[in-house]
């Protein structure tokens, strides 16, 4: 759903029109889903997911700004609930996600090798650091989405994502091939 159908479709959903809510949660679901998975891992992540639905049911009526920013603010907001109820560290490696999101899938083994490379690396990452990067390159949302979610500047952002690529690039620098071999 492109911004020019996304708009109408929010203010239809506004106004109470059920299947217009039932459009945007159809659409806007995977994309939540995988968030999840990449922030709590599989175990967690579909109930989570449907408890930020079930947060957007309740309060699409006082939505108001960008849908996407919007709804992933109540996503994160999840995540931090979760794990202030829970007291514990993520339980689900992000390598164990990157591995889940695979399996079912025919890919060349080093697709494969590449993912949970990238996995690693995102494990290496601060809290807010993963969240930027999984908001910023796996669900595409602009700098002012992401501020807008997390509460920072554009410029906060701009360092905490150069903060993150260094942090990243750096590991993967170190790191030796997926495939055991030696360079």
């Amino acid at each position: 759903m492109d911004h020019t159908e996304l708009v109408p479709t929010v203010e239809r959903a506004r106004n109470g029109d059920r299947p217009a809510l039932a459009e945007l949660c159809a659409e806007f679901y995977p994309r939540v889903l995988r968030f999840m998975h990449y922030r709590v891992g599989p175990r967690f992540a579909e109930d989570l997911a449907a408890e930020v639905f079930l947060k957007v049911v309740r309060a699409i009526g006082t939505q108001s700004g960008s849908f996407p920013a919007w709804l992933f603010r109540i996503a994160a907001n999840v995540v931090t609930d979760h794990f202030r109820a829970s007291a514990t560290q993520r339980e689900a490696s992000m390598t164990e996600a990157v591995l889940e999101s695979v399996a079912s899938r025919d890919q060349p083994a080093a697709a494969v090798a590449h993912k949970l490379d990238i996995a690693r690396a995102l494990e290496q990452l601060t809290d807010d650091q993963r969240e930027l990067v999984t908001l910023k390159f796996i669900e595409g949302l602009s700098n002012a989405d992401i501020g807008e979610i997390t509460g920072r500047s554009p410029e906060a952002i701009r360092v905490l994502q150069f903060r993150a690529l260094a942090a990243m690039r750096q590991f993967l620098s170190r790191e030796e091939p997926s495939d055991g071999k030696q360079p």
